[in-house]
């Protein structure tokens, strides 16, 4: 019959393992047991909980030392047990204690669990088990570098797995090189994607008569493992109650079902990722003498050498699990130690360094659109196709309520040039030249807006009605659903003038605040606190520290603000920001992140702003404040 061995090895895995023996004097690991909720396993045909038993291994000096960062391994169990049994096979928290003794550098360990209905995920996509893959690679990752001290760069984590883990290090590995640095494979199973033998007619004849999955729990152990991974490589949305297609159909073998196997195959998928796995800084594999997988394993490490891809291949005295926790102490925690980063992360600052264009993706143009008098647009020089991402809306009041719509370029050229439609009352060039000249002096001691609420506005309404008109370059090209409004001082109050707009869905107040309802109002920034309650959106206040003359303003706001989400960043840089920076500076960057995460639902932007190891909260002299998240 089937053998489990294609995810876990023989049967008689998962059993009592060797203990290496105690480093006396090793400082203690503090382990935390938490609860992940994963949206990649929401809705699954199983079942399966999305809110995923996690156990996170903080190393000695964590705790001591609270301004250090640290690397993260991801430790990826095999079938038929969860997190708890796999720490109790590596012999954490020993191991890990053990080996920072011995000199390997502190790192945190995090184990997730992946176990299913039928014992096991095969870190796959399926509509029956969940996307395990993307759990692993993106929401437990974004989780980790969300709440603890991580070095939140893909040179700084590592990613591990035995027998079925290991296969889900492979997999993982090669499909997410953006997210791990270094790749440590241990006995992996199922890289053949077939099952290794033909299951008996009693084995399928248990199958056929499950009709719950409380049936599918009394199966023995190889027939579960049979429905493991037929649920998670051929699942069948359409065949209740176990949502599968089994290999093998009357004893024979189903060839378009084995097929949808193959391609799960990492042999079959070696050729698609081979620029991938040559970004790791190093692939380690290992598998023990007396284990069935040392010839899948060796193939392994053939083919990648044929691609000439580095990695390191050891055959070490042992079988399936004997030796697990001497491996995981004295190979793959200073393999991690030795190829991992232990730097600092990344600036979230962008380059110094102005091409004109913004930094994104979309370089990015300024122009005026005769449809529209009185504004400027702000857009990527490509306009995507009908196919493509939609652009998103940026309604944008200028600093001083000012009409020179350049005032602010290289920040709306970044924000352009991430996909959105800019658009900016005022004029450029000789028409702002020109107008300057017949403008009449304000009267001393008074300050004239020449622009106002209603113009942002009008260019709001404008962008949207684009992708409707007839014979708009941007029919059809705008998304109704991602529209932001923001502003720079007095454009910032313009903006607030507008958050109680159905249409808006996120709203960004620069170096801005609305003025205290008993202070002397400037005309058209007289609006009152009251305009405060109509805000519908998350909001975010990037202000400029104490010395940012609209920092008690904006301050004021942000306490009064508790019936949404909202965010307060500080930078300290004064009133002036960073809109004239390359780039437009880090508010700039800062600004991308929340119109990434509140309109397009990006989780890595959203790291820059939640968690207690949030991008601004490790950034010197930044400070941050959050609630209603």
């Amino acid at each position: 019959m089937l053998s489990a061995g294609a995810i876990a090895g023989p049967a008689i895995a998962q059993v009592e393992t060797e203990r290496p023996p105690v480093v006396q004097g090793a400082k203690s690991v503090v382990i935390e047991r938490i609860k992940v909720h994963a949206p990649s396993i929401e809705g699954n045909l199983e079942g399966n909980s999305a809110d995923r038993d996690v156990i996170v291994v903080l190393p000695p000096s964590y705790r001591a030392d609270p301004s250090r960062r640290f690397p993260v391994i991801y430790a990826l169990h095999g079938y038929s047990i969860g997190a708890e049994q796999w720490i109790k096979e590596i012999r954490i928290p020993q191991v890990t204690e053990d080996a920072f003794a011995k000199g390997v550098p502190e790192m945190i360990v995090v184990l997730p669990d992946s176990k299913t209905a039928h014992n096991g995920s095969v870190y796959s996509r399926s509509v029956t088990t969940g996307d395990f893959e993307t759990f692993i690679s993106e929401d437990l990752v974004a989780y980790i570098d969300g709440h603890y001290r991580t070095i939140p760069d893909r040179k700084s984590r590592g990613l591990v797995g035995h027998s079925m883990g290991g296969y889900g290090a492979t997999r993982i590995g090669m499909k997410h090189a953006d997210v791990f640095g270094a790749l440590y494979i241990m006995s992996p199973g199922g890289l053949q994607g077939r099952p290794i033998g033909v299951p008996t007619a009693e084995t399928l004849a248990q199958i056929a008569g499950v009709r719950s999955l409380e049936d599918a729990a009394k199966l023995p152990f190889g027939a579960r493992g049979l429905l493991a991974m037929s649920s998670a490589w051929s699942p069948n949305p359409n065949k209740p109650p176990l949502y599968l297609d089994l290999p093998y159909q009357d004893g024979r073998p189903d060839p378009e079902v084995l097929a949808r196997w193959t391609a799960n195959s990492p042999y079959a998928m070696l050729d698609q990722y081979v620029p991938n796995l040559r970004r790791y800084s190093a692939i380690a594999m290992d598998v023990g003498d007396k284990d069935s997988l040392v010839g899948d394993t060796q193939r392994w490490h053939d083919m990648l050498a044929a691609y000439g891809i580095a990695s390191s291949f050891e055959i070490y005295p042992g079988t399936h699990t004997s030796a697990v926790a001497f491996r995981f102490e004295d190979h793959v925690l200073p393999f991690f130690g030795k190829y991992l980063a232990f730097g600092p992360p990344p600036s979230p600052i962008p380059p110094q360094a102005d091409s004109g264009q913004g930094s994104g993706p979309y370089p990015a143009v300024m122009e005026v659109d005769p449809s529209l008098p009185g504004h400027v647009i702000y857009r990527p020089a490509r306009l995507p196709k009908a196919s493509e991402r939609k652009l998103g809306v940026y309604a944008w009041g200028n600093g001083a309520c000012t009409d020179d719509a350049a005032s602010s370029r290289n920040h709306l050229l970044e924000i352009a040039s991430y996909g959105y439609l800019v658009v900016v009352p005022g004029y450029i060039g000789d028409e702002l030249a020109a107008r300057r000249k017949t403008q009449p002096p304000a009267p001393q001691g008074t300050l004239t807006l020449a622009t106002s609420t209603a113009d942002v506005k009008a260019g709001l309404d404008w962008a949207l009605a684009q992708n409707s008109a007839a014979g708009s370059k941007y029919r059809g090209l705008i998304d109704p659903s991602a529209v932001a409004v923001a502003g720079f001082s007095c454009g910032g109050v313009q903006a607030l003038g507008l958050a109680g707009d159905p249409r808006i869905k996120a709203l960004i107040v620069d170096n801005s605040g609305i003025f205290p309802d008993d202070a002397t109002k400037i005309p058209g920034m007289d609006l009152p606190k009251s305009a405060l309650a109509k805000i519908h959106t998350p909001v975010l206040y990037l202000m400029g520290g104490p010395t940012d003359i609209a920092w008690a303003n904006g301050t004021d706001d942000f306490k009064r603000i508790n019936h949404v989400p909202a965010v307060l960043v500080a930078l300290p840089v004064g009133h002036g920001g960073t809109y004239a920076d390359p780039y437009g500076g880090a508010a700039a960057a800062i600004s991308v992140d929340w119109l990434e995460w509140q309109l397009r639902g990006d989780r890595t932007a959203g790291r820059t702003f939640i968690g207690r190891n949030c991008r601004i909260c490790g950034v010197p002299g930044w400070t941050i404040e959050r609630k209603g998240f």
